[in-house]
């Protein structure tokens, strides 16, 4: 009989139902007796994990279950219950200084208060994972036995997103009795932690990889998947060519009118708006959107939509010409064609069939509109 694994890494690809199955798991644990812990890295990621949560429990999120970021995790629940370690009183660290997370070198002497927190002991986000294994280790392993009496489980998602320390802090959970479960997608490293000299060969995208070699040590079970439920074959065909390898297959079903990927005139983008009401998703805010409010693709990290209008920026629109050619550092890319469900259209200055775009019609408001649809097949 297979050995039950005590953790759990999945690569998932967008719309794989990454954050629904952390949910799911959370609802049907079994240990009443301890509380559940949810994180991602972002405020916006917490938002979607409560919601998630709720919406498969009748709209209730549980009193045991608690949900952070992940320096909220960390300050909260590592670092300011020990800190008396470092600094010989307790109540003493307020918040973190983020003033220095792109750039600032730390020339204090390592293991000291000044390399660790400010003068106004806000803890140097930088290093922030770094203090937490600092304190476990100077507390004979205090920090983690803490929480294992506290925690049964801890769910982390967006796992590309942790950097440096952050790997090393996660290798002692997943150590723990705890049990650890982790989902992320590599070819979403659009973000990180904090500014990492350390670990760059195990952190972002190249965690996955690094964790498949612990997979004995730390009793940790890896899962993939690339299927998406999110949206139409077309959107995955597409999203393939903005990122090649481990190309995503769909499995929706979805039934509506106009489905597919498009570019449109940029004469017709009034029209194009007014009938689909798409959200409009950009690079970032140096592209021109024509006055209409739009989501830097970053931001729309996890969201999920029904129809999606970009204009393009410059290496955008020459990889539209030639989708053949590859995009520079296409993680960005790739999470704003991944956001909607039945439709993806880009704003075009003029229309030139190639091997993947060739002209098609789209009836609305009782006018005909030219555009290119996209054909994997030609």
């Amino acid at each position: 009989m297979k050995k039950q694994l005590k953790n759990k890494i999945v690569l998932a690809c967008a719309g794989s139902g990454k954050t629904w199955g952390i949910c799911n798991d959370a609802l049907n644990i079994s240990d009443s007796t301890k509380k559940t812990l949810m994180v991602s890295y972002t405020n916006k990621g917490v938002d979607s994990l409560k919601k998630e949560y709720a919406k498969q429990n009748s709209g209730v999120l549980d009193e045991h279950v608690r949900t952070y970021t992940w320096f909220q995790f960390v300050l909260r629940e590592l670092i300011r219950p020990y800190q008396v370690f470092l600094l010989n009183k307790i109540n003493a660290v307020n918040s973190f200084d983020f003033s220095g997370i792109y750039g600032r070198r730390n020339f204090s002497k390592i293991n000291t208060i000044p390399y660790y927190l400010n003068s106004n002991n806000d803890v140097k986000a930088n290093h922030a994972s770094e203090l937490a294994i600092y304190l476990n280790l100077m507390s004979n392993g205090a920090v983690i036995n803490r929480l294992e009496e506290i925690y049964s489980c801890i769910y982390i998602d967006e796992l590309q997103d942790l950097a440096g320390r952050d790997i090393d802090l996660l290798e002692l959970l997943l150590l723990s009795s705890i049990k650890i479960y982790c989902v992320g997608d590599y070819k979403q490293s659009t973000l990180k932690t904090h500014n990492a000299k350390s670990n760059k060969k195990k952190s972002g995208g190249n965690v996955f990889n690094y964790l498949e070699t612990l997979k004995d040590s730390h009793e940790i079970e890896v899962l993939n998947s690339n299927c998406s439920r999110r949206f139409i074959q077309d959107i995955a065909d597409f999203s393939n060519l903005v990122y090649p390898g481990d190309p995503i297959t769909s499995i929706s079903e979805a039934s509506k009118e106009y489905m597919g990927v498009f570019q449109v005139l940029k004469e017709d983008v009034k029209d194009y708006v007014n009938h689909f009401q798409p959200a409009v998703l950009r690079f970032d805010k140096r592209t021109d959107t024509l006055g209409y409010n739009a989501l830097n693709f970053g931001v729309s990290k996890g969201l999920t939509l029904d129809r999606v209008l970009i204009f393009p920026n410059g290496p955008l629109k020459k990889f539209l010409t030639n989708p053949n050619q590859s995009l520079k550092s296409p993680e960005k890319y790739y999470v704003g064609v991944t956001r909607p469900r039945y439709s993806l259209a880009f704003v075009a200055h003029n229309l030139k069939e190639s091997e993947y775009f060739k002209e098609y019609t789209l009836e609305i408001e009782g006018r005909k509109l030219k555009v290119n649809k996209f054909l994997i097949n030609g």
